[in-house]
């Protein structure tokens, strides 16, 4: 009995004890460094590269264009560690991947800044119709319309309306409208201090259609407000896939995204291949259409937001929906991932 009562007291004098909180092995500086300074190294290449196109040091087009690549490369980055988990051979294929990735998904970009080659090229106006344009062979070109606008003083909005038509041997008139326009606006700069800022639209570019792929003549010409009567007419060759291909080629992106996450468990992860992928080609294939043919960083930019909005919750649901449905295609590095 005297011993029951030594037990208990014994239990109950005993302090509680907190379990211990499971940590994780701390990281060491090899892996910091592998998984951290090549993305800290392009990011500011890209700022570099991004001032510097911004004060002129360097043309804005290569400057655009490799801050775009290493933009690209830096959002591959992370998903692509996972691949180190894989076995030789399924990693090359996973690189190979990446580098197809990188490819289709920059192209647009590339297209945008660099169009290719200048088929014709000359200034028209009203009585220099028509003027025939080398469009034979061609399916599709990229015209690119640009304006005379008169200078714009500060303060001041240059405004001029333009219309063009084209036809050509089996084709229809086609009749291209729009307007260009220079306006100044107020920009705070400081909590007193206020900057002028010219807003400028003075070029555009236009698909067109040529399904009889004979020669296109400009049969029309007409300009309209505080401008020459002139219009500079650049004909290019369209290099963009069609909008039916370009859906099959994402789906064909996303489909090996969701492999590649089942496969190494990025899915599991914040660096989901599967929405960087559907994120990077919202963007880059809506940054074609955004703003002026002279393309910008802030063009770009808005791109990259387009992107983000509108692809990662596409990525995100492509993400939900195939939850489970693939196995994995190694179950050790599954139960590693998780």
């Amino acid at each position: 009995m005297a011993q029951a009562d030594r037990a208990s007291r014994r239990r109950a004098s005993a302090p509680y004890r907190r379990k211990p909180l499971r940590r994780d092995t701390p990281t060491s500086l090899a892996e910091a460094l592998r998984n951290f300074l090549a993305p800290v190294v392009g990011g500011i290449a890209s700022l570099l590269l991004y001032i510097l196109g911004l004060l002129d040091v360097i043309a804005t087009r290569p400057a655009l264009a490799a801050d775009a690549f290493l933009f690209l490369c830096m959002v591959l980055f992370f998903p692509m560690r996972y691949a180190l988990r894989l076995a030789p051979r399924q990693r090359v294929y996973a690189f190979l991947f990446g580098a197809l990735w990188l490819i289709t998904i920059f192209y647009p970009i590339y297209r945008r800044i660099y169009p290719g080659e200048r088929l014709f090229s000359v200034d028209a106006g009203p009585a220099s119709v028509p003027i025939e344009l080398p469009a034979t062979g061609l399916s599709k070109l990229d015209l690119l319309i640009d304006s005379h606008l008169d200078a714009a003083k500060p303060g001041r909005t240059r405004l001029a309306r333009y219309a063009v038509t084209i036809e050509g041997d089996g084709t229809a008139p086609r009749t291209i409208e729009g307007e260009f326009k220079e306006t100044w606006q107020s920009q705070r700069q400081a909590r007193a201090q206020t900057l002028e800022v010219l807003r400028e639209r003075k070029a555009t570019t236009v698909v067109i259609d040529n399904p009889g792929r004979g020669p296109l003549r400009v049969t029309g010409l007409r300009v309209e407000g505080q401008a020459e009567p002139l219009l500079t007419l650049t004909l290019y060759r369209h290099l963009l896939l069609p909008w039916w291909m370009t859906l099959l080629l994402g789906a064909a992106l996303l489909a090996g995204a969701v492999l590649f996450d089942r496969t190494t468990g990025a899915g599991e992860t914040a660096a989901s291949l599967v929405i960087a992928t559907a994120a990077s080609f919202v963007g880059a294939y809506s940054f074609p259409g955004i703003g002026s043919p002279d393309p910008t960083f802030r063009e770009l930019a808005g791109a990259s937001i387009v992107g983000a909005l509108v692809g990662g919750p596409i990525g995100g649901l492509v993400a939900w929906s195939t939850r489970g449905r693939f196995a994995s295609a190694s179950g050790a590095l599954s139960a590693r991932a998780r």
